[in-house]
């Protein structure tokens, strides 16, 4: 009775190590798969047959089987790409796809998107890259099908200036032509270069009309006592239906420093409020300017301080601009989606979200690098890359396969001698079978 168990016994050996080669065979296949995970195979003895013998009961095995086949997360190499949308995880996580009836979600690490005719990101099946949305830069909450606005970018007219400078604290303060009437800066008298020159300080800034024009604006700045400035906005007066090349005020206001030649006083009155008046063809014109703390007191992003050194701009920026046409995409390492126009400006179009799970062995494989969750894998917990226990994203890269080649030969081999072994367990009991029947 035992000699044909052995046969059975046998022939479970032949069937894990053809199970083990055939695990091995995938993970060879998939070597050059983006974002491949390799299988391993795990087994397990059967039950144990009872057998009486001379010291008292014991038990034979009965071979083994395949217990289960799992996937390994380990990391893959990370390998350069010329692609924008070629993106890499390192660490944690799974990039969402999902088709476009929203029936299931599904799980990748490949991360090979291009951008379809409609504008959504999609991988090579078709499935739609799940994210946050933004509008005009800013971010929705809600996850949903990412989708490209491919449209030239429309012009957005300046309302705000922010100004980072110092005022020399050694300027003379015994003349003001400017604050006294010197100059007359209503677009038709003085010259822009003339009132320049007069001012203790003057700096130029690019700001745009409703139309998407841009315009010179000339700040002038002038002492006028040991704490006290006057601040003036100019632009040119043929820009305005006015005479060319000439002075016109905008905006204009006071600036008072403490002691230690902080901002502690701000004032802005505009032309507009008893002149109305806007750039040739465009809507009036109105913009706040931060220097450091706004006409209440209350602390801006600007900071013009009055100090000892020469007068000199930190930085100055505005938030108008002409229109513009999408030339590049970048992605950041928190999945971010930046948009770069012909006009100069950078704008937020969506963020990449990634998936964690409580258990990955728990995903099923659908196909086309794709997982599914279940139940053993547990819900998927959605957020921004970087964030939690989710990794980051290397944009122009993509995750190559896990599989280690030279172990998968050394598991090949080892798996064929494994057979070849057990395929001569057979042969043996084979023979040995035919002696015991010419035997009887």
């Amino acid at each position: 009775m035992s000699l044909f168990s052995t046969l059975s016994t046998a022939a479970s050996g032949l069937g894990i190590a053809g199970t083990r080669l055939s695990v091995i065979g995938d993970n060879i296949a998939n070597i050059n798969t983006i974002g491949f995970k390799s299988a391993r195979p795990q087994f397990a003895d059967l039950v144990a047959r009872d057998s009486m013998g001379l010291s008292g009961p014991s038990q034979i095995g009965t071979g083994g089987a395949t217990d289960t086949v799992s996937v390994q997360f380990g990391q893959g190499a990370i390998t350069e790409s010329e692609n924008a949308l070629d993106i890499a995880i390192s660490g944690n996580g799974f990039f969402t796809v999902s088709d476009t009836s929203h029936e299931f979600d599904y799980y990748t690490r490949d991360g090979q998107f291009f951008i379809d005719d409609s504008g959504f990101i999609v991988n090579a099946g078709g499935y739609r890259l799940q994210g946050y949305n933004a509008t005009d830069g800013a971010l929705t909450t809600i996850v949903s099908d990412l989708k490209i606005e491919s449209e030239a970018l429309d012009q957005r007219a300046t309302t705000e200036l922010e100004m980072k400078a110092i005022l020399s604290a050694d300027a003379d303060f015994s003349t003001a032509p400017i604050s006294s009437g010197t100059f007359t800066l209503d677009g038709n008298t003085d010259t822009i270069d003339d009132a320049a020159q007069g001012a203790d300080f003057a700096t130029s800034v690019t700001v745009y009309d409703s139309l998407g024009t841009a315009h010179d604006m000339t700040i002038l700045y002038e002492r006028e006592s040991a704490t006290d400035w006057g601040w003036y906005a100019i632009v040119d007066g043929g820009e305005i239906g006015e005479t060319e090349g000439m002075a016109f005020q905008v905006s204009g206001g006071s600036l008072s420093f403490d002691s230690d030649g902080n901002l502690s006083t701000f004032t802005q009155t505009d032309t507009s409020a008893t002149t109305p008046w806007n750039f040739t063809g465009a809507d009036d014109f109105a913009m706040d300017f931060e220097f450091g703390v706004d006409g209440g007191g209350t602390d801006n992003d600007g900071s013009v301080r009055a100090i000892a050194g020469p007068s000199a701009v930190t930085s100055v920026s505005q938030d108008g601009y002409g229109t513009g046409d999408l030339i590049q995409l970048s992605v950041d390492q928190e999945g971010m989606i930046s948009g770069s126009y012909t006009n100069g400006e950078d704008l937020v179009l969506g963020q990449f979200v990634l998936a964690d799970f409580p258990s990955y062995l728990g995903l099923k494989r659908t196909g086309h690098n794709l997982f599914q969750a279940t139940t053993n894998s547990g819900d998927p917990a959605i957020g921004a890359p970087a964030t939690g226990s989710r990794g980051s994203l290397i944009a122009f890269a993509l995750e190559q396969s896990n599989v280690d080649l030279e172990d998968e030969f050394v598991d090949m081999i080892q798996s064929q001698r494994t057979y070849q072994a057990n395929a001569r367990v057979i042969t043996t009991t084979d023979g040995t079978l035919q002696e015991l029947v010419q035997l009887l």
